[in-house]
């Protein structure tokens, strides 16, 4: 037989293995770092209470976030980080903060951005779950209620964002 063929034999095989290897390596990395993307990020979710807030809070919190759960029920609250808790490896995720926000209430903003901040320091990720609805002519609504509407919806996002 003839070197050069059976070299090229057993070569092509070896480069192949090695190609798909080396893709099997990447896609196990990036795999497990896509999982990571979060880890040690702060993130605050407002009203963590509801149903998306709640999904959320769950996901961020498996993937090593420190989070800050914001919303208007304390023991509700507490709840939540008791069950974030019960449900994760201690080793790999952070307690959560809890923090009480109504942006209904102008008044106590300024406190409720001062205890976010002092949580840890920073933010990385905001997710604004908190909104308000009225099924009504609006004719028939009251300038309060347009007012609480434009508090919930606007201006207490906008004024947690530039944390003033």
């Amino acid at each position: 037989m003839d070197s050069t063929w059976t070299t090229t034999v057993l070569l092509v095989p070896c480069v192949v293995l090695l190609t798909a290897g080396f893709f099997y390596l990447y896609g196990v990395i990036m795999g497990l770092l896509s999982k990571t993307s979060v880890r040690n990020k702060v993130v605050v979710i407002t009203d963590a209470l509801s149903g998306l807030g709640k999904e959320c809070a769950g996901v961020f919190h498996k993937g090593g976030a420190r989070l800050i759960l914001c919303g208007k029920n304390w023991e509700k609250l507490e709840e939540l980080a008791d069950d974030l808790a019960n449900s994760s490896d201690p080793t790999v995720t952070f307690p959560p903060k809890l923090v009480l926000l109504d942006f209904g209430d102008t008044d106590s903003m300024p406190e409720a951005i001062a205890e976010i901040l002092d949580c840890y320091g920073c933010l990385d990720i905001i997710i604004f779950n908190s909104s308000m609805k009225v099924k009504a002519p609006a004719q028939t609504v009251s300038l309060e209620v347009d007012k609480l509407l434009m508090d919930n919806n606007y201006f207490g996002p906008v004024t947690l964002a530039k944390g003033r």
